[in-house]
């Protein structure tokens, strides 16, 4: 199998539809533990990849390197980088959480499917090879927008009922199981601000109609900078609203997300 063939293998052009589908889609939707270490799995399994398909004399160092990048950027010690990059308006971003580090173990599986030749693949057309590196080049940079995150911590005993069931509750705000209690995590959305929070909530079944969601705990909110994906600068105005929000009007704004979620079904 030549290397430009490489470009063409099913589980490889899998990794970049299930990046940017997740980026640009899936964690805006269903925020879970999954979304967040999807894109962490599906790039460190096709981003060695890609490159070493135009170096395949060097696939080795290609991965090896891809590995070291990948713990320096989830670290502490490339917040550096991203001060300078944010100074000149340069839009990147990412989480700091060494749980993301487990994503490395895909990097193995990566490199011996690149090295496999069980799967035959036809001789592509030329047209779709610039296509492909365009949208694998996109998808590597598409989701580093600069945002402004801060974490609230903040514990609440507010409650809100809703005329539904619990399961209906459940399916319309998408709320997964963990553990027996029903729990999870709630978005509150501030378009105007380029915004949101995320908050901990829980759900009580109060008869066959009725249920009640328990605003537990209030946990941080996110500005989102502004762009496609380079000079996304960040709104110092829209942090410091953010900033100012009460725990009161934070709790107003969770009933009125809360019960917009059904007025607009």
């Amino acid at each position: 199998m030549t290397k430009e063939k490489h470009l063409y293998r099913f589980l490889f052009l899998a990794s970049i539809f299930l990046l940017l589908i997740n980026d640009l889609y899936l964690k805006f939707e269903y925020h879970n533990y999954l979304t967040g270490k999807l894109s962490d799995i599906t790039g460190l399994f096709a981003f060695p990849y890609f490159f070493s398909c135009f170096f395949p004399k060097k696939i080795k160092p290609i991965y090896i390197l891809s590995g070291i990048l990948f713990v320096f950027w989830k670290s502490e010690f490339s917040q550096p980088m991203f001060d300078f990059a944010h100074s000149y308006g340069i839009g990147i971003n990412r989480t700091v959480d060494y749980l993301d580090l487990i994503a490395l173990l895909i990097l193995p599986v990566s490199f011996r499917y690149w090295n496999s030749s069980l799967i035959s693949v036809k001789e592509p057309k030329k047209i779709f090879k610039p296509i492909i590196i365009t949208i694998c080049s996109f998808s590597f940079i598409a989701t580093t927008l600069a945002a402004h995150i801060e974490k609230l911590n903040l514990k609440s005993d507010f409650e809100t009922t809703l005329n539904y069931d619990l399961e209906t509750v459940k399916k319309e705000l998408r709320i997964y199981h963990d553990s027996i209690v029903p729990i999870g995590s709630f978005m509150i959305e501030l378009e105007d601000k380029k915004a949101e929070i995320w908050t901990k909530i829980s759900l009580r079944k109060i008869d066959s109609t009725k249920t009640k969601i328990s605003l537990d705990s209030i946990l941080d909110f996110k500005v989102q900078g502004t762009g496609v994906v380079f000079y996304s600068g960040i709104d110092k105005d829209d942090v410091e609203f953010m900033k100012k929000l009460t725990k009161s009007e934070i709790e107003q704004l969770f009933e009125k997300s809360i019960k917009k979620e059904f007025v607009e079904k």
